[in-house]
């Protein structure tokens, strides 16, 4: 809806061009009717006005003095001038300051009238198609130019190439840049929840998001879980970085971390990049901070670990000094002297070592898996003193499964079938057929030949194709009975493992 008003000092023909137009058939909204320029000028700073219909003569500020700076200040306005027949020369000038047309007083036609306002709304409608063509040109070309940069710095950071000579082509490479590393946190609680493309959507959205608010910079995908960002930096990069993160987690509803480190010149990319890394990876160490700035481990200071000593806890084995050994180890990590994967590469060690001559290679490499995914030295902690804690009686019970997987099996798949579009998860399947989860896990993924979650997140498509070709439900109430709680993932996901939206879908079924 276009928004209009009308400048004449005489009120009989404010009232008469207010009444000759249908503004709301039109599809126009009158803001008001005003006595002179001044008036309307300011009117317009607090308004977005389309089209100003304004007489010429007026005290004040006549109708040529409002046009001239109505369109320096709103150069898209449409401006008709009502006038008599002695203002012609008026007029004239009038138009020749870009006005769209006039409209005589003492003739004033209602249908005449509409008519002309009809023949702005048109012009306004034109431009607007022109301009978005435009717009579709230069994000087009915009693109085409970011598509064309993320695959020269993929290749300098992924292939191992020496950096080219590129700033020619990308002026803001110059100077000094600022490079990011994101990391998506609770990554494996997200993908047992929404399965494995929903962090490959989440990072396609935060790509979108970034590109939509800055010209000067390129953000692509590294890993699962990870994207990097590289940009023009010209303030402060923590402020910078701070205005990110809300912007990405607003639009997600999902938290992030963050590492950058500020390089000089475009050839150090590789080195600025691998230390924007390390710089993510002090979140193992500070779970509660999401912001880091590169700084190097103090490696020279870090105690080896001593497997000799903890061998001598096993033969016999003695829980309480094992305990101990490990309470002492993890204060040597909490000392950050160790990186990240230096310390998930000890405590698979450890698991290692205790459970190696007990479980099947499956659970143990499921174990190591477990604590190569930990996101913070916490949550290691934790999973590694669960893990020692099933020494005992962990493995009777895999020696009783292990005789009956098939009838195990075909106890969960009953339940998973039955509940599938209710909220369930791995671990309320595991506690139903009375196994660990993580070794339930691992059988599952062994018997059908995919996790837990994609198995169950294709029963619920195809319950949603189902529902779509057999009802007129609508796309959230399809949705909610598939199993999906959010109509906007849902048709993000159905886009994706199809090609189709779930609406298109429908209508192709039923031609």
């Amino acid at each position: 809806m276009y928004n209009v008003i009308i400048v004449d000092d005489e009120p009989v023909i404010r009232f008469g061009l207010k009444a000759s137009v249908n503004w709301d058939q039109e599809g126009l909204c009158l803001l008001g009717d005003f006595r002179n320029g001044e008036e309307a000028l300011k009117v317009m700073e607090q308004h977005k006005v389309d089209i100003l219909i304004t007489d010429i003569k007026m005290p004040v500020m006549d109708g040529l003095a409002l046009t001239k700076q109505a369109l320096e200040r709103f150069p898209t306005l449409k401006v008709v001038l009502v006038s008599s027949y002695t203002d012609f020369e008026y007029v004239r000038e009038g138009l020749k300051l870009g006005a769209v047309d006039y409209v005589l007083k003492p003739t004033l036609e209602p249908e005449e009238f509409s008519g002309l306002i009809r023949k702005c709304v048109k012009l306004i409608e034109a431009e607007q198609t022109v301009e978005e063509k435009l717009q579709l040109i230069k994000q087009a070309a915009f693109l085409k130019e970011q598509k064309s940069l993320e695959q020269i710095m993929k290749r300098v950071i992924l292939q191992d190439l020496e950096p080219i000579n590129f700033q020619e082509q990308f002026a803001w490479l110059q100077g000094s840049l600022l490079i990011i590393t994101m990391r998506l946190n609770r990554a494996e609680e997200i993908e047992e929840q929404f399965g494995f493309l929903f962090q490959t959507m989440i990072l396609e959205d935060v790509q979108d998001l970034f590109y939509e608010n800055v010209n000067q910079g390129i953000c692509f995908p590294v890993a699962e879980t990870e994207m990097l960002f590289l940009m023009q930096i010209n303030t402060e990069p923590y402020k910078v970085l701070e205005t990110l993160k809300t912007e990405i987690e607003q639009e997600t509803n999902l938290s992030f971390s963050f590492g950058y480190e500020v390089i000089s010149d475009v050839s150090a990319v590789k080195e600025g990049v691998e230390k924007s890394r390390v710089a993510c990876n002090q979140h193992f160490f500070h779970e509660y901070q999401h912001i880091f700035r590169y700084k190097s481990f103090p490696k020279e200071n870090a105690v080896p670990l001593r497997l000799d000593e903890f061998h001598q806890f096993l033969l016999p084995y003695d829980e309480r000094r094992l305990t101990a050994f490990l309470q002492n180890r993890c204060k040597e990590w909490e000392l950050g002297r160790l990186e990240p994967s230096e310390i998930k590469k000890e405590a698979c060690e450890i698991v290692s070592h205790l459970f190696l001559k007990q479980l099947k290679w499956e659970l143990l490499f499921e174990k190591c898996e477990q604590l190569k995914k930990a996101e913070t030295l916490v949550q290691l902690q934790q999973i590694l003193f669960q893990q020692i804690a099933e020494y005992d009686h962990l493995i009777p019970k895999n020696q009783t499964f292990s005789q009956g997987e098939n009838q195990v099996m075909t106890k969960a798949l009953e339940y998973i079938h039955k509940y599938y579009t209710e909220e369930l998860t791995l671990q309320t399947v595991a506690g139903h057929i009375h196994m660990s989860r993580n070794y339930f896990s691992v059988l599952f993924k062994r018997h059908i030949g995919q996790n837990f979650i994609d198995y169950v997140i294709d029963l619920r498509i195809k319950k949603a194709k189902e529902l779509l070709r057999n009802t007129s439900l609508k796309v959230y109430e399809v949705a909610d009975q598939s199993g999906f709680k959010d109509v906007k993932y849902f048709s993000k996901l159905f886009k994706k493992l199809t090609g189709i939206s779930p609406a298109d879908f429908r209508t192709t079924q039923r031609n």
